[in-house]
């Protein structure tokens, strides 16, 4: 493949603009140079004719917990204080070490871009190697370490942890593919002054601060207990909210005052509707937040709770799940959730200017849903199709920056016995740990 080339699909969405049919974009030095109808284009360049098949933006993951896919089904069924403290947190002080990193996370990214995921927003251990695996790849993301008040694979102390990722924020600048944030794991599970510490090292590197908030029930109780206030008023009073690019994963559990915080200190939300359910942490009150104009972008949460990273199952639940709760069925619109999951995930990210949307002079970062498989034929609105029928299993193609990860259906940077492998690996290492 060439530095330029033209892509042609049945249906374009560029999605800050309106679909387009017979639509095809050119890439040039791997960017968007030019997007429209197909009979409209004039050139000689190399096409990659992807059809029968909608062209769109790769997917963008949110909050999300890549390596943890070692820990794929290891405990299922269990409330999330239990989970964490009985099974997650001890496998993780036994297991985690920067090779299990690296295998956990070029298996996960295999996974993502096999469902058309081209982007995350990643809170876990040893994250410089996880950025050398990335760029390795040629994925994208923002990396940060862990912050918490315990031990953790990676750090004994808090002030390692601290010092641990001002090394990895230094690091900045000098990758394609990867930039460094600052993650503080939760109110209940970060002091006072780490939160501040958090905050400050945010504030002053200007990347994104990235933390879990009133996920449950049991943390609001704490919180409120602990302090007399509920999570988000808690770290509003703390200035959490102030001065930095905020990101508030699950955000389940708001008020209509909460969500008008989140609206005037400019916070943006990842929603993760398949995690909460599953540790049935409860619904998130998206629809309200979209309504006094939060930025909402989807997540998966991480493969241990979840137990996939797939973001189109996160689509159609995101769609169905507000439409019943909130007992209306046009809540949470097809293209409302592909924007979430592309355009609005990218500013969540703060990446807008990049990617998120098909637009001239932004990276080349899309995909092709294939439409010869039975499910999706006919198709009359192929962001319906997106949302209600549309399957991980039907990308064909997955572009980042002009270059193909998954080029007509299969990966181009890992063999397909090569995945086989680092699963059994991975599983290995874990049952060798329980038997200790």
């Amino acid at each position: 493949m060439v530095g330029e080339f033209v892509v042609r699909f049945s249906y374009l969405l560029p999605i800050a603009e309106a679909s387009i049919e017979d639509g095809a974009l050119l890439v040039r030095d791997g960017r968007i140079a030019w997007v429209g109808r197909w009979k409209d284009f004039d050139g000689d360049q190399e096409v990659i004719d992807t059809r029968p098949s909608i062209g769109m933006p790769t997917l963008i993951n949110t909050h999300t917990h890549t390596a943890m896919v070692f820990l794929r089904g290891l405990a299922d069924d269990l409330p999330l204080f239990r989970w964490l403290q009985d099974y997650i947190w001890p496998a993780e002080g036994k297991l985690v070490k920067p090779e299990l990193v690296r295998k956990a996370y070029k298996l996960a990214i295999a996974e993502m871009v096999s469902g058309g995921t081209g982007a995350i927003n990643d809170m876990y251990f040893f994250q410089e190697v996880a950025a050398e695996v990335i760029e390795e790849i040629g994925f994208r993301g923002i990396l940060a370490e862990g912050l918490i008040d315990f031990p953790t694979p990676s750090f004994s102390k808090p002030k390692e942890g601290i010092r641990r990722v001002e090394e990895q924020l230094k690091l900045n600048g000098r990758f394609k593919f990867v930039k460094f944030g600052v993650a503080l794991h939760a109110p209940y599970s970060c002091s006072k002054e780490l939160l501040k510490k958090g905050h400050a090292l945010a504030k002053d590197h200007g990347v994104p601060l990235h933390m879990h908030v009133a996920e449950t029930l049991d943390e609001v109780k704490q919180i409120t207990e602990k302090y007399g206030k509920r999570p988000v008023e808690y770290l509003n009073s703390l200035g959490l909210f102030d001065e930095v690019h905020f990101i508030a994963a699950h955000s389940v559990h708001l008020k209509e005052h909460e969500i008008q915080i989140y609206e005037e200190k400019g916070v943006r939300v990842a929603h993760d509707p398949e995690s909460n359910m599953k540790l049935a942490s409860g619904v998130a009150p998206i629809p309200k937040m979209l309504q006094r104009n939060v930025t909402v972008g989807l997540a998966t949460d991480g493969a241990a709770s979840n137990n996939d990273l797939d973001m189109f199952s996160e689509m159609r639940s995101a769609a169905l799940l507000h439409k019943v709760v909130g007992m209306d069925p046009t809540l949470m619109d097809a293209r409302t959730v592909v924007e979430m999951a592309t355009l609005r995930g990218s500013e969540v990210l703060g990446m807008e200017k990049y990617i998120g949307s098909l637009e001239v002079g932004k990276s080349a970062d899309f995909i092709a849903v294939s439409l010869d498989r039975p499910h999706l034929q006919p198709i009359y609105d192929p962001y319906s199709h997106l949302v209600y029928a549309a399957k991980s299993s039907d990308v064909s193609w997955v572009f980042i920056a002009g270059k193909p990860l998954k080029s007509n259906g299969k990966l181009t940077f890992i063999e397909e016995g090569e995945i086989l492998e680092l699963g059994e690996s991975l599983k290995r290492e874990v049952m060798e740990a329980l038997r200790e």
